[in-house]
């Protein structure tokens, strides 16, 4: 697999601000995002906003939940894949997600446990219904140095066509 370090992406932009279009996707390509790691702090802060389960805030609580101690959120352990898997594929010309497909956590995001964002396109179609779009199927996971996965889904996407071909 192949790693990428952080692209400069700070805004995924407009296809003319893009690098990669449809045509330049190639089926079976691996990316590897940097290694991550989030803290107890980042975790609890972000579950007091959104996720106020007791084994997300209360890391004394915790040790007594079904998970043993203090766990991310689903929604944090998504927001935290999607920011890495951003800044390896961030220059694609998006259009829209399209949804996911087998959506998993098969085993919670604990802090101080660095994990990293894999993405592996699967498949490739010029859509049917727009000549300016294409569907690209990504594989994607969440690992951490253990390979203890974290996170799966397939994710069917609308990439833009460059019109100059």
């Amino acid at each position: 697999m192949e790693f990428c370090s952080p692209r400069n992406i700070n805004l995924v932009g407009p296809p003319h601000t893009t690098s990669r279009y449809f045509h330049d996707l190639v089926v079976g390509e691996e990316l590897t995002s940097r290694w991550y790691e989030a803290s107890e702090k980042e975790l609890i802060e972000f579950s007091h906003n959104y996720d106020r389960q007791y084994f997300h805030i209360d890391p004394v609580l915790a040790k007594d939940s079904p998970f043993g101690g203090l766990i991310a959120s689903g929604t944090f352990t998504f927001a935290i894949w999607n920011k890495l898997n951003l800044e390896v594929n961030g220059d694609i010309a998006w259009i829209a997600g399209m949804g996911f497909d087998n959506f998993r956590f098969p085993n919670p995001l604990r802090p101080e446990v660095s994990f990293r964002s894999e993405s592996h396109l699967v498949e490739k179609r010029l859509s049917d219904k727009n000549p300016n779009r294409g569907v690209v199927i990504h594989n994607y996971r969440m690992i951490t140095k253990t390979d203890e996965i974290l996170f799966t889904s397939t994710c069917p996407s609308l990439v833009h066509v460059k019109k100059d071909l």
